[in-house]
């Protein structure tokens, strides 16, 4: 399974869990919002961890489009 992350930025309001589990997905900018790794997720061992992390965000604002 491949997907794609996409942060709703209304929904954010940084607390930084994204960033602190999976820098490797996930930092904040400026605005101290969560900014997701550009580009197709294809190893399968990401796309799980992309996964928990959207399951844990507490505003919900991650999405793992397929």
């Amino acid at each position: 399974m491949a997907g794609r992350l996409e942060v709703d930025r209304g929904l954010c309001f940084g607390t930084g869990l994204c960033s602190a589990t999976a820098p490797e997905l996930f930092t904040l900018g400026p605005d101290r919002l969560a900014v997701a790794r550009e580009g197709e997720l294809t190893d399968p061992a990401e796309v799980a961890l992309a996964q928990e992390v959207a399951e844990c965000c507490p505003r919900e604002a991650i999405i793992l489009h397929d």
